[in-house]
């Protein structure tokens, strides 16, 4: 059977060709495996850590949207700015600029 048509042949094969290098060729390929190994390890572990920053940040500026419209509606029931500092975490420079 062909390997072409076979994915499990082709891979076969493929280890086949690199347990017939040579001494020096296999330290090659080898480094170069773990080379490419490790790279792919950290982009994976820096797109993880990208998204989690991500999600991170966009919970803390929808927290912070919230606390504003939060601010507002007390604001217009006449709450005192005290209050909604207290009530939002909001500081009183941010209340007094709605």
């Amino acid at each position: 059977m062909l390997a072409r048509g076979n994915p499990v042949m082709a891979k076969a094969n493929k280890v086949m060709d690199i347990f017939y290098l040579d001494e020096q060729e296999r330290r090659r390929y080898e480094a170069a495996w773990e080379y490419e190994s490790d790279r792919l390890s950290m982009i994976s572990e820096s797109e993880q850590k990208g998204l989690e920053r991500g999600k991170s940040l966009g919970l803390a500026e929808g927290s912070h949207q919230k606390a504003l419209e939060t601010a507002r509606l007390m604001l217009q029931h006449d709450y005192p700015v005290a209050e909604i500092c207290l009530m939002t975490g909001l500081s009183p420079a941010e209340v007094e600029t709605l």
